[in-house]
């Protein structure tokens, strides 16, 4: 069952039928007996179960950015982190293109991202083995052992000669029950993403942006905000969704981690449960956006819809018929999927933007201070010291790159009578 459609043996036999007809197999050359439903269910592992709730949920996660002019772009993020939070890996992230016009020609490792492309955005299996093994490499030269925990997509074939990661995937349909990332990481994650996408579009409207574009925006910066989402996503968080999932076993002494604090723990003092401040963040950006009018009380969405909409479960069932044909045969006829798309961006627009001169970061740096000045507040304080250090590691980066000058080159040489 996919969105609440239900998958029957005559379902998967129209299917037969339609792609048989693309491939020009003739019809009787088809026998979709009783018999032959049995193999293939058998064969592809197909049993039947049931769904309660919201145990439908998909993961990985999926980050989906719209704006007004059908901009849709779509990353599939995949999450991992050990049970006490300490240990989080850098996220992989899944686009469409190869090299995405926002990218500016740079690979993105150069951008700090651990990037892969294939035709829908999606999970498959050679990009998971692919980053599996990088990971169990990467272990074995940090000489560490790990159990990971996972649930039993179909993309997650696990690839012989792994030895430093043992794989236990969760049992068929209880991921939503068992997997930590169920219990309120992913949700978290979303929740930090929105809030700072629509804080965003609130921005852009302020700088005069008309309300049609504030929401467009370019492939690297969304990865940008998912980063962030990613790294607000705290110990905390982390620990409590891993106790919630009820899968790790009960220690009479156990030993308290050391967290990593993120910086927005240091300025905000105030403890609370951080799932809730995360959806509260979002609730907050959305009364700020419909303080500017931009977004009607009646077209507001609730935050369920927001964070868990209903193209996310699944990218494959967002796939027409004919998408799923083409992308088949062009596998078939010996196409490298995981290439498609050299340039371009979905949605970008005009174009990449380009980034303010040091200059301009500078000035814009010394109106905040001057706002800051006039503020008295232990928040206002704290912004000192980071914009401080930030200006200061401007000026660092600045004369690092200045090239070394020759006495002759402050004097003009004329030439002798």
């Amino acid at each position: 069952m996919v969105n609440n459609i239900q998958i029957t043996g005559e379902v998967i036999r129209q299917k037969w039928r339609f792609f048989a007809v693309r491939c020009n197999i003739p019809a009787d050359a088809l026998k979709l007996s009783e018999g032959w439903l049995t193999k293939y269910k058998e064969r592809m592992g197909l049993k039947e179960y049931k769904r309660h709730g919201e145990a439908a949920s998909a993961n990985p996660a999926t980050v989906d950015t719209k704006g007004i002019k059908t901009q849709k772009l779509r990353l599939t993020y995949a999450l991992c982190a050990n049970a006490t939070g300490t240990d989080k890996l850098r996220p992989l992230v899944i686009g469409k293109f190869r090299q995405p016009r926002a990218f500016n020609k740079k690979p993105a490792a150069a951008h700090g991202f651990d990037y892969r492309n294939n035709l829908n955005a999606w999970m498959t299996t050679p990009l998971y083995q692919d980053w599996i093994s990088n990971w169990d490499s990467e272990l074995r030269r940090n000489d560490r052992h790990i159990l990971l925990l996972q649930d039993n997509f179909s993309g997650h074939v696990v690839p012989d000669g792994l030895t430093n990661i043992r794989v236990e995937n969760f049992a068929p349909n209880l991921t939503a029950h068992v997997q930590p990332n169920d219990q309120g990481i992913i949700r978290c994650f979303k929740a930090h993403y929105r809030a700072a996408y629509i804080e965003r579009a609130i921005n852009r409207y302020d700088e005069g942006v008309t309300p049609s574009e504030i929401y467009q925006i370019n492939q690297l910066q969304a990865m940008r905000l998912a980063d962030t989402a990613w790294r607000q996503v705290d110990t905390t968080t982390i620990r409590n969704c891993w106790r919630k999932a009820g899968i790790l076993p009960s220690t009479d002494n156990p030993t308290p981690p050391q967290p990593s604090l993120p910086i927005s723990s240091l300025i905000n003092d105030t403890p609370a449960n951080p799932q809730c401040l995360a959806d509260s963040a979002v609730e907050a950006a959305l009364d700020s956006l419909q303080a500017t009018g931009v977004l009607q009380k009646s077209n507001r969405m609730d935050l369920e819809t927001i964070l868990n909409p209903v193209e996310e479960h699944g990218a494959a069932a967002n796939m027409t018929d004919e998408e799923i044909y083409e992308a088949v045969m062009k596998r078939r006829a010996g196409g490298d999927e995981e290439s498609e798309g050299d340039e371009g961006d979905e949605g970008d627009g005009d174009g990449v933007e380009p980034p303010p001169t040091r200059k301009q970061v500078l000035g814009a740096a010394s109106v905040i201070g001057r706002c800051l000045d006039e503020m008295d507040d232990p928040l206002a304080r704290k912004l000192e010291v980071l914009l401080a250090s930030f200006t200061r590691q401007l000026r660092i980066d600045a004369s690092k790159q200045l090239e070394p000058s020759k006495i002759t080159d402050y004097f003009t040489l004329t030439p002798s009578d």
